[in-house]
Order: C-alpha cells, then sequence, then structure tokens
C-alpha cells in the first residue's frame, strides 16, 4: 500500500513537474513572440516616420572618435603633466610639451583656453596684426561690436589653434564663456523684410513663396570689412548662445574670411545665423566645420546664414560625424539664404539638417543670377516639410556639376526633390545626378526636382524614390511635375520608385516639353501608361548614348552600374 502512494506521488511530481516546464517554455514563446512583433511595429514606425529629427538619422552611425588619454599616451608616447579641461590634457614627450585632446588631436605647445579677457595684438608697420592667443582674437571683435574698427584694409592672420574653452556637457547642455559675435547692433533696426523683390507663385498656383531678402547696408550694422586669413589653423570651443540675429564667429562681414577651420563647437542664434558669420556680404573660401551644432530661427546654414547679392563661398566642407544644422525655415548646409548673383562652388555637406520649409544640403533659398557648381552632399540626413531637397529646397539659380551621394536620405511632405524641391524661373539644372533616397509623404516628388517650372538638362537619378504612404499622386523618377513652359531634356532615371499609387518612371505630371529622356523599364512597379520612353536595361546602358549628346559617356570604369555617367564623373574618378 505505501509502495502503491509512493509511486502515485512520485508520478504526480514527474506530472507536475512537466506541466511547470510546459508552462515555462509557453511563456517563454509569448516572450519572444512579444518581442519581435514590438521590433517590426517600431521598425515599421521609423521607416513610415518622413519628418524625423536630424539627430534621429536612418544611415549615418554617430562613431565616437574620442580616446582615453591612457591611449593617448600608449599612441603617442610621452606622459602627463596636467589636465585642463574634462578633454584637454598637457603631456610632455622628449622634452617638449604638447596640448593633447581625446577627439585625438594634439598639438606641439601648449594651447591656454580662454580665460574671457581681451588683449590688444601686436600690429605691424602697415597695420596689419598677427593673432596668437584667444584674447586677442576677442579684442578684435570689441572693435567691430563698438563700431571702433571694421578693419578695412588690414589683414588679420591666425598664427596658432585657438581654445575659446567651451565644451559640450554629458547631458548635451553647454558650458563655458560665452562668445559675442562681431557685429555691432544700432539701437534701433530698419524692417528687416524690407526687400525689392516681388512675390512668385508657384507653377501650380497652390502656393506663393515670398522673397524675403534682408536689405542690410553699410549703415545697418557694424561689421568686419578686412581679411581674415586663418592660415590653417582652428578655433575650437566657440560658444555662441542668444537668440539676436547675425550669430557666428563673425556676425557680419563684408571683407573674406580664408584657410580657417570652427571645429567642436556650438552656435545658437536667432535668424540668420552659421558658424563663420551669420551674415556675409564679401568672400569665405576654404573654410571647413567640424563637429558643430548650429540652431537658429530662420536663415541658418553650416558656413553662413544670409549670403548677400554679389557674395561668394567657395571651397568650403562641413565635417565630422555630429554636425548638426537645426532651425524652422530657409535651411541649409552650406548657407540657410542666398540672394542674387552670388556665387557657391566646390562645397561640400556632411552635416544633418532638420527644419520646416524650404531646406537643402547647400543651401534652403537661391535666388537668380546665382550659380552653384561643383557642389555635393553626402553621409547626411535632411529632413522637413515643404520645399526639402538633397542642393537646394526652392532655386531660381544656374546648377551645374553637382550631385547627391547614395549615403544621403532626403525627407519631407511635398515639394521633394533629389536635387531641387522647386526648380523655379530662371533656374537651370544642368550635368548633375542624384543617387540619395528619397522619402516623401505628399506629392510633387522627384528624382532630380519635386517640381520644375524651368529647365533641367544633362541630369540622371539612381537613387530610391519611397513614396508609399504618399497621398498624392505627382511622382517621377526625375521630376514629379514638370509645369507649362517648362523643359527637360537629355535625361533619365533608373531609380526604383516605391508607391502605392500612380506614378511615372520619368514625369508625374507633364506640362512641358520632354525630349531625348528616358527611364528604365520595371522601375516603378505601378505605371500608368506604356510609352516609348521606357528602355530596357540594355537600350539604358548603350542604346541611348548618341541620344543624350555630348554631355554623357560609356560608363566603362562601372562608376554608375554600367549606365550612362556625365563626362566630368571620369576626370572626378581619376
Amino acid at each position: 500500500m505505501r509502495t502503491g502512494r509512493r509511486s502515485l506521488d512520485s508520478k504526480n511530481k514527474k506530472i507536475n513537474i512537466g506541466k511547470v516546464i510546459l508552462v515555462f517554455v509557453i511563456i517563454v514563446i509569448i516572450i519572444v513572440g512579444i518581442f519581435f512583433l514590438i521590433k517590426e511595429l517600431t521598425k515599421d514606425k521609423t521607416e513610415n516616420n518622413s519628418i524625423e529629427v536630424a539627430k534621429n538619422t536612418e544611415n549615418v552611425i554617430e562613431e565616437n572618435n574620442s580616446k582615453t588619454i591612457e591611449q593617448i599616451i600608449d599612441e603617442f608616447g610621452g606622459e602627463v603633466i596636467e589636465q585642463i579641461k574634462p578633454d584637454t590634457y598637457y603631456i610632455s614627450k622628449d622634452g617638449i610639451e604638447y596640448t593633447a585632446y581625446l577627439d585625438g588631436e594634439i598639438t606641439q605647445e601648449r594651447i591656454i583656453p580662454w580665460d574671457g579677457t581681451s588683449a590688444k595684438p601686436a600690429v605691424d608697420e602697415v597695420g596689419n596684426m598677427n593673432v596668437y592667443k584667444p584674447e586677442e582674437l576677442k579684442w578684435i571683435a570689441d572693435q567691430i561690436i563698438s563700431g571702433e574698427m571694421n578693419f578695412n584694409g588690414v589683414t588679420i592672420t591666425l598664427r596658432k589653434n585657438i581654445d575659446l574653452g567651451a565644451r559640450k556637457n554629458e547631458d548635451g547642455t553647454w558650458s563655458g564663456n560665452i562668445w559675442t559675435s562681431m557685429v555691432g547692433f544700432l539701437d534701433e533696426l530698419p524692417n528687416k523684410n524690407t526687400n525689392t523683390n516681388t512675390t512668385n507663385e508657384t507653377a501650380t498656383n497652390e502656393e506663393t513663396v515670398v522673397d524675403e531678402t534682408a536689405e542690410v547696408t553699410n549703415e545697418n550694422l557694424k561689421r568686419f570689412a578686412g581679411v581674415f586669413n586663418g592660415n590653417g589653423f582652428s578655433i575650437r570651443g566657440l560658444n555662441v548662445d542668444t537668440d539676436k540675429r547675425y550669430q557666428g564667429l563673425f556676425g557680419y562681414q563684408s571683407g573674406t574670411i580664408t584657410n580657417l577651420t570652427i571645429k567642436y563647437s556650438h552656435i545658437k542664434g536667432g535668424e540668420a545665423t552659421g558658424a563663420i558669420v551669420g551674415l556675409n556680404e564679401g568672400i569665405i573660401e576654404n573654410c571647413k566645420i567640424d563637429n558643430v551644432e548650429i540652431t537658429g530661427n530662420n536663415k541658418v546654414g553650416g558656413i553662413a546664414g544670409i549670403s548677400m547679392t554679389n557674395s561668394k563661398i567657395n571651397n568650403c566642407e562641413i565635417v565630422g560625424n555630429n554636425c548638426y544644422i537645426n532651425s524652422n525655415n530657409y535651411t541649409g548646409g552650406i548657407c540657410g539664404y542666398i540672394n542674387n548673383n552670388s556665387e557657391i562652388s566646390n562645397c561640400i555637406n556632411r552635416a544633418n539638417i532638420n527644419g520646416k520649409d524650404y531646406i537643402g544640403g547647400i543651401s534652403g533659398i537661391v535666388f537668380y543670377g546665382t550659380t552653384i557648381r561643383n557642389c555635393f552632399d553626402e553621409n547626411s540626413n535632411i529632413s522637413g516639410e515643404n520645399y526639402v531637397a538633397g542642393l537646394v529646397g526652392y532655386s531660381q539659380s544656374q546648377i551645374e556639376n553637382s550631385w547627391n551621394n547614395s549615403t544621403t536620405i532626403i525627407k519631407g511632405k511635398k515639394y521633394i526633390g533629389g536635387l531641387v524641391g522647386l526648380n523655379y524661373s530662371m533656374g537651370n539644372i544642368t550635368d548633375s545626378y542624384n543617387s540619395a533616397k528619397i522619402i516623401a509623404t505628399e506629392d510633387n516628388v522627384g528624382g532630380i526636382a519635386g517640381c520644375n517650372s524651368a529647365n533641367i538638362s544633362n541630369c540622371y537619378n539612381s537613387g530610391i524614390i519611397d513614396v508609399n504612404e504618399a497621398s498624392g499622386v505627382k511622382v517621377g523618377g526625375l521630376c514629379g511635375q514638370n509645369s507649362s513652359e517648362s523643359f527637360i531634356y537629355t535625361s533619365y532615371n533608373i531609380g526604383n520608385i516605391y508607391t502605392k499609387k500612380n506614378a511615372n518612371g520619368l514625369i508625374g505630371a507633364n506640362f512641358g516639353d520632354i525630349s531625348n529622356s528616358y527611364y528604365l523599364e520595371n522601375c516603378i512597379e505601378v505605371t500608368p501608361e506604356v510609352d516609348d520612353l521606357k528602355k530596357s536595361e540594355t537600350d539604358m546602358k548603350s542604346n541611348i548614348i548618341s541620344n543624350l549628346g555630348e554631355a554623357f559617356s560609356e560608363d566603362i570604369n562601372n562608376i554608375n552600374s554600367g549606365y550612362p555617367i556625365l563626362k566630368w564623373q571620369i576626370s572626378l574618378e581619376n
């Protein structure tokens, strides 16, 4: 009897253990299922959200390039003398002193961070100045702010790297001495919206675009009018924090700023804010922005906030894994707002850009007579709502020999383009291409331009266009809409278009002229009708070259997967 009871008890125990194991397995399966469900839902939500803040990058990996001081000593040698900032050390090696930053930069000599004071630099016999210390740079700023000097006819040369002392805290805020931008304000400023340009209407008559050109004369603001030669040196730790307009290292300049790098800095201003200058009326060339955060109200850019009529920005570059430019309207990687008859050439943007309307990798808005040449964007996220593009949100300019790299993602609602959001009257896009990915939620979306109301020639798109969530239907491989009296010729599209509605491999809605332009068959699943612009892969790679004209060449080096390339790409590759 007892033996039978023990057997029964043993059996019951085994059954209970089996039940526990079974319940445990079921719970694990449920947890794993919930995990993957949440992952998929989160993924879908991320992919479908087209207006993310620029810092929420999709393809840009933020790399932490910082090292420990032990790693630096192990690689460089020497020993630590003193730590002067959380990221800054003086070290000694072979009897020579160096300044070492945890970002990896090592400079021979002690670089002393700015203490907030001012000291006059030495002046040579012809009135030129050499800047060795941050307090000397501050003295120059004070003269401009007070109106004592604008340095017209004077060359100021930076002779050493300058550390203005500001650092980013772990919580994302910045601390250190606040820099006052080099601009002098009058007690009363003129109306900032005074302008001579008229209101422009888009070709669709759906919206109006107002030219809010800032008319600034020599009497309005006190400015820098000399030559500032950075001499290949850098300024780090710049911290501008104000709601005033015309903010940057320089607030307003009509001279020349050249060979200067600003790195690991923070610039927060109002309207017209840029790292080098808020308002540019002169020349900026060979300047670089490296790991800088720039925030403003409107008309904000990496190099300059506003570039005035006849101004120039040449050979400038935005670099670093943590360059961010954030604003409302008129926001660009190089310059937020560019006036008539200006020049932007040989410039590169790698910053992540976020705003509302008129957002571009080079500029948010550019007016007639201006030329943008040999400029490109890569490794960045460009996001906004309306008039968003890889190069220019709204353009009346001449864009040539420029492009977007496939590592860039462009996001917006409507008037979204690989190169230009709205290519308006007098605007020309030529000898250029886009390979960036485009994500849009409404209409007027195209690989080259969202809407074309001017001319597009010798261009191609190879970038993906994702409009699966779009509410409109004006979507095309080259252009979402080609307006009346507008022209598109000798151009093609091979980029895939993903849509749940009607779209076209070339032009979403055409009211203008198209000639010698083609698109790759099967680049889009939903096509309204069969037309003779659709070409096979063989035709696109070989047979359309003669129709595209002299601007194109065969892709013998496989730069563009065998599809025709622009001739200037061959020299660039070499």
